[in-house]
């Protein structure tokens, strides 16, 4: 399982809202850069305005608001009823005021106003020179905005294949059937989409391919050693009857491992709750092992397993140590973390490694040495171990969860 820091979708994310955070910064620093502008704009105006006033005291209002509208100040009717006075400093308000006018600034959804009152008139002026950039801040804002929404949009829908192809890996790797995974993309997910299908569709043709030739080898074995073991029981006793019964027992129980080798091969699990005891009671009945050879110990405990394949493996591990012990009984130990088959005799002759490998046997007795590895097959497949020790004459295989 990937780690959520580990995701790619999770550096998207963040990633995208890092980006985010450092747009919506930028923004607020230009708009607070526009109002320190603004506010620079503004002084430099007053300054403007000041000097026109004092050049202009002595005309009447009229020819001051000619000189004022040459300056860039527009003369309005109106005003709005929701402006804003702007307080301005003192060194700033003494240069505005001349002797005779008194003037005074006021803010509004448009800029500027300029208030000009004289002992004979009233008048109002615009400063037309004040441009709004507003507009453009916000819509550069929101260019960006969309811009980087769409590119987030666009690497999610592209990226987003990634979890259902993902999805299915992991339900193949579980036995179930993979569903369509190819693309009509051209990106490399597509292709990574795309040429996984094809392999899987070989695999699945080769798989489909083994198991047919397999059940038709089993089939074909299964008529005539049945046929062999009838013909067997109508014999009267001999050593020879005695010796083909064997015979043809060990042909069964041989086809018997190569059927188990094929359905854990097949990575068909069917999980289901099930006590440990159950399923080695079952064992030892397949075995035909009595009762005072075994002895097991916390076995009354329910594990979730494929029941049948686990206790084939368990079955592998309980004739294994039944066959190679050197006394009775054999021990079966138990708890929540493994289930261990115990069983006393001399040390193995090659290591553990080689004796775990398909058709690896301790002893020439016709055995093909499948038991270990299927039941460390059948371990990995419930994502178990198989542990081996030896210790004070006393091998150890043991199933750990």
């Amino acid at each position: 399982m990937i780690s959520r820091r580990h995701s790619v979708f999770f550096k998207l994310h963040f990633f995208f809202f890092l980006a985010l955070v450092v747009l919506v910064l930028l923004f607020l620093s230009a708009l607070h850069e526009q109002e320190l502008q603004k506010f620079r704009l503004l002084t430099h105006r007053s300054m403007e305005l000041s000097r026109i006033l004092e050049e202009t005291q002595s005309r009447t209002c009229m020819e001051q608001t000619t000189e004022l509208k040459e300056a860039g100040f527009k003369t309005i009717e109106a005003v709005s009823p929701n402006m804003e006075m702007i307080p301005l400093p003192p060194p700033m308000r003494s240069k505005l005021h001349s002797r005779n006018i008194r003037v005074t600034i006021y803010r509004d959804d448009s800029g500027f106003i300029y208030a000009l009152e004289r002992e004979h008139c009233m008048m109002y002026y615009r400063d037309t020179a004040e441009k709004t950039t507003y507009y453009f801040v916000w819509s550069l804002f929101f260019a960006l905005l969309g811009g980087l929404v769409s590119m987030y949009l666009l690497l999610w829908r592209n990226l987003k294949p990634l979890k259902s192809l993902y999805e299915q890996i992991q339900r193949y790797g579980e036995g179930e059937e993979i569903l369509n995974t190819q693309s009509n993309g051209k990106d490399e997910i597509a292709l990574i989409s795309n040429a996984l299908h094809d392999a899987l569709m070989k695999q699945n043709k080769l798989k489909k391919s083994r198991e047919l030739f397999l059940r038709n080898i089993m089939h074909e074995l299964k008529t005539p050693i049945t046929k062999g073991k009838l013909i067997v029981e109508l014999e009267e006793p001999s050593p020879n009857r005695t010796m083909l019964g064997k015979l043809f027992n060990r042909l069964e129980h041989l086809i018997h491992q190569m059927a188990q080798i094929e359905k854990v091969h097949a990575f068909a699990l069917v999980k289901t709750p099930q006590q440990i005891d159950s399923m080695i009671h079952t064992a030892m009945s397949n075995l035909m092992i009595e009762e005072e050879v075994l002895q097991m110990s916390g076995c009354d405990r329910t594990i979730t397993v494929d029941v049948p394949l686990f206790t084939s493996a368990l079955q592998n591990l309980i004739d294994n140590a039944v066959r190679h012990a050197s006394s009775y009984p054999v021990h079966i130990d138990c708890d929540e973390e493994k289930i261990c088959v115990r069983n006393s005799g001399e040390p193995l002759k090659r290591p553990v490694e080689e004796a775990l490998q398909a058709f690896v046997t301790e002893r020439g007795d016709g055995e093909l040495g499948l038991g270990l590895y299927i039941a460390q097959s059948i371990a990995d497949l419930h994502q178990f171990t198989l542990d081996y020790q030896y210790e004070d004459g006393v091998h150890a295989f043991c199933i750990r969860f």
